[in-house]
């Protein structure tokens, strides 16, 4: 059996950050293996020291197997990409390496594209290491290996597999938490009984000397000595109430707490026709895209665009929009529409979250505090600039921005929302969709994406076709 093994590797881009502290995994030419991850936590670094791409600041990377690399492909055009990574795909799978290395394989693939990959990965003779953050995909791994901190952890199983042993994992460390909680508050206890335990005694000693009874000095030794037992027992529980608060401020920091609020809106969302379009024409230059173009959309309902890489999705977004002019026909829009486009440029990189949060959402500052809170950012975090965040803190910066307040829009045009983002990041965006009750048209090739916001209906774009 063909493997690669890393044993005890270390790696960082510089000093302060290290990407990788002292792993050690083994992959085999037999299994299908999913490395999952938030943005930046090293998932790509670690199929380039799996190809050799780069070597290791300590530790050992064992190569027993031939690997076919193939990177993440980044195209503005989605039919150029997804013809792009098909090709590269094709190459990928006639190397008959041992092991293939593929970061984010089903980017810009259209829904037959996808297919077509997933039938060759199934039938692929050898293994296959895939970063990823599509779950129709993962669903299909025998193993996931997450990154977090510098650290590995294995999972034997598919996705469900993984969220079923994260969910338990959580719920362990959740108990964990509230069992210190309650020893703290025993404890504390203990001290203020005891303390009043004390109190009690010494009225008591006061009131024998008052009557004659002890000496005030036989009362003054024994209340020293009650006072110095009692400060060594408080030391002792003390000490015991600060490991257990070292406990629960470790068990807090595990804890994954990114559920986010949306507010009910101020008014009902528009019921009635949201767009209206008829006979549309429009092209790029001699390529036409829509040629009598029909399509409506009423209130409330949730829509989902397909079709192949180049027939028309994205445009017909832009056009519904406004950033994209018919040459012929009518398009017609009611009621407030936002518009989050692929790479979630609609917030100023410039200005903090709360600064765009008040010029989107309409709302003053201190309400502008109030939303960043509901969607994660409190205190400082909700002044830092937009520029710096991260891509599952620009996401909830983004819907803080659009949906946080109470006039929200009747309309959230998605198109491919969840490229580009880790998973944790997608269950987010999710979450935040199935709190929010306007309209939603979407593009995307995220199958459970579609499934889990409950899209009630699909249309297909076929290319100079009506719908």
């Amino acid at each position: 059996m063909s493997i690669i093994s890393l044993s005890n590797v270390s790696f960082s881009y510089d000093s302060l950050n290290p990407i990788l502290d002292g792993v050690s995994v083994a992959f085999s030419d037999s299994d299908r293996i999913a490395i999952v991850g938030d943005n930046g936590s090293g998932k790509t670094t670690l199929l380039k020291l799996l190809a050799g791409d780069i070597v290791p600041d300590a530790g050992h990377v064992a190569r027993n197997a031939s690997v076919y690399m193939l990177n993440q492909i980044n195209a503005h055009d989605a039919k150029s990409g997804g013809e792009r990574q098909s090709a590269e795909l094709r190459r990928a799978f006639a190397s008959g390496a041992a092991i293939l290395l593929l970061d984010e394989p089903t980017n810009n693939l259209d829904t037959d594209a996808r297919a077509r990959f997933f039938d060759e990965l199934a039938s692929y003779p050898f293994g296959a290491v895939i970063v990823s953050h599509d779950r129709e995909l993962l669903q299909k791994m025998d193993k996931i290996i997450e990154i977090a901190n510098g650290k590995i952890k294995v999972y034997g199983g598919n996705y469900d597999f993984y969220v079923a042993q994260k969910r338990a994992e959580q719920d362990a460390i959740y108990s964990k938490y509230v069992t210190a909680g309650k020893k703290i508050n025993r404890l504390i206890d203990t001290i203020n009984i005891a303390q009043n335990t004390r109190q009690h005694h010494e009225a008591k000693q006061k009131k024998e000397i008052a009557s004659a009874r002890r000496s005030r000095i036989d009362a003054n030794a024994l209340t020293g000595k009650s006072q110095e037992t009692e400060a060594k027992k408080r030391a002792i529980i003390q000490k015991k109430i600060d490991t257990q608060m070292n406990l629960r401020a470790e068990l807090s920091a595990k804890m994954i707490d990114d559920k986010i609020k949306i507010p009910v809106p101020n008014k009902p969302f528009y019921s009635k026709e949201l767009v209206q379009i008829s006979n549309l024409g429009f092209g790029y230059g001699a390529n036409r895209v829509f040629d009598g173009f029909d399509f409506s959309m009423y209130g409330g309902q949730r829509i989902r665009i397909i079709g192949k890489n180049g027939s028309g999705k994205s445009t017909l977004l832009k056009i519904i929009c406004g950033d994209l002019k018919p040459e012929s026909g009518t398009v017609k829009t009611f009621g407030k529409i936002a518009y989050l486009n692929q790479d979630l440029s609609l917030l100023d990189m410039d200005k903090t979250v709360v600064e765009n949060i008040m010029d989107i959402a309409g709302v003053l500052k201190h309400d502008a505090h109030v939303i960043a809170a509901n969607f994660g950012f409190r205190g400082d975090t909700s002044n830092k600039c937009v520029g710096v965040l991260s891509g599952g803190e620009l996401l909830k910066a983004t819907l803080a921005s659009v949906l946080g307040g109470e006039n929200q829009p009747d309309l959230l045009i998605l198109d491919e929302p969840t490229n580009n983002l880790e998973i944790k990041s997608i269950a987010i965006l999710e979450d935040a969709l199935n709190q929010y009750h306007g309209a939603i048209l979407l593009v995307s090739h995220d199958e459970m994406f579609a499934r889990n916001i409950k899209v009630d209906r699909e249309i297909e774009i076929i290319k100079n076709h009506n719908l």
